[in-house]
């Protein structure tokens, strides 16, 4: 009976998973930089006098910005995404609840579909879809596939590599001199 680690999709291949995410966290920065854009130009042109709505498209912006700066900050990266998805898909939903025939949102009521909300559109969408994506194929990430190896095996693994010893939680780590 054979013991070997049984192959893996490409997505899960460390690199390949690495790449993945770090691509899609970059466009997901873009995405979200336009989307802070479009919210500080509508709010200085339209909505800066609507009673909740403007101050919402200003904390939508702000939250937007940190959300940027934080994916550049690898150890928080993953909860940067997860704010970037969730205030997109807010702003989303607070798009399509303007358009309800009951009043709009908290009383504004949109109309129409003009340049700037189908740029709020598109990059809210891609923040939520490329942010999901790198989040995933950091979840995915190969390095918990350690836990689906029984113990012996890794230890068996390890020894037959010339490695002194394999860490549960952080893979293999160091090499014997001998």
């Amino acid at each position: 009976m054979a013991t070997s680690v049984s192959a893996r999709p490409w997505w899960l291949d460390t690199a390949a998973a690495t790449a993945v995410a770090g691509v899609a966290f970059s466009l997901g920065a873009i995405a979200l930089a336009g989307e802070a854009a479009v919210h500080i130009q509508q709010y200085a042109s339209l909505v800066h006098g609507v009673r909740w709505i403007g101050p919402l498209f200003l904390a939508n912006a702000v939250v937007c910005i940190a959300a940027v700066l934080a994916l550049a900050y690898r150890p928080i990266r993953p909860l940067a995404a997860l704010v970037g998805v969730v205030t997109s898909a807010l702003a989303l939903a607070g798009l399509i609840v303007s358009y309800g025939r009951e009043g709009g949102l908290l009383g504004w009521p949109e109309a129409g579909f003009r340049t700037a909300i189908v740029l709020a559109v598109v990059s809210e969408l891609a923040a939520v879809v490329l942010l999901s994506t790198g989040l995933a194929a950091t979840s995915a990430s190969p390095r918990d596939a350690d836990h689906e190896t029984p113990r012996g095996h890794r230890e068996d693994h390890a020894r037959d590599n010339g490695l002194r010893h394999a860490s549960p939680w952080f893979g293999t780590r160091g090499r014997t001199t001998a």
